[in-house]
């Protein structure tokens, strides 16, 4: 597995800085960048910081399919991939709520988000958690899909929670905020 899926740091939201939030994330451990803004910045600033941020594994939200920029795509559910990967070690992710659509995501995802396991201000309305039972069958039904869990993963305590039951690594926002 690569170690891409260990720490996944997402961007909240909205975000000032995208350079500052970058090295916080790389200084809490992040292996990996993935870029959720609503607004992305111009094409032209982003292309600066991927330079200035060359070697650090990042993906984009599928909301920017159409730039087809980073290291690959992540799509929220139940979305799929606009088409082919443009390259076989491009990334395409998946954010999973259930077993159900992790098995329809493992026919094409590099990886999955499985979540959330904890309340998390960026979904306030959630009402089902994943249960660490549901992780652990869809660890073991899918061996060779990195199954990243995330929602609520903001203290070290939750997140070896889940790498206790089977993730293959974590993905937050507010973890890396600092």
């Amino acid at each position: 597995m690569r170690p891409y899926f260990e720490a996944m740091a997402v961007t909240p939201p909205q975000l000032e800085d995208l350079d500052r939030w970058t090295e916080q994330a790389l200084e809490r451990g992040a292996t990996a960048l993935v870029l959720r803004l609503i607004h992305p910045p111009l094409l032209s600033k982003l292309w600066e910081w991927a330079r200035r941020w060359a070697g650090v594994p990042w993906i984009a939200h599928a909301r920017w399919a159409s730039q087809c920029i980073g290291w690959g795509l992540h799509f929220p559910a139940p979305a799929t991939p606009p088409g082919p990967k443009p390259d076989l070690s491009y990334l395409y992710g998946q954010s999973c709520h259930t077993p159900e659509e992790v098995r329809q995501a493992a026919t094409w995802a590099s990886y999955v988000w499985v979540g959330p396991f904890f309340p998390t201000p960026s979904h306030p309305d959630q009402r089902r958690f994943f249960p660490l039972e549901e992780l652990q069958e869809v660890v073991q039904a899918y061996p060779d899909l990195p199954v990243v869990a995330i929602g609520g993963l903001d203290t070290p305590e939750r997140i070896q929670t889940v790498l206790q039951a089977g993730a293959k690594g974590f993905a937050a926002i507010r973890y890396f905020l600092g």
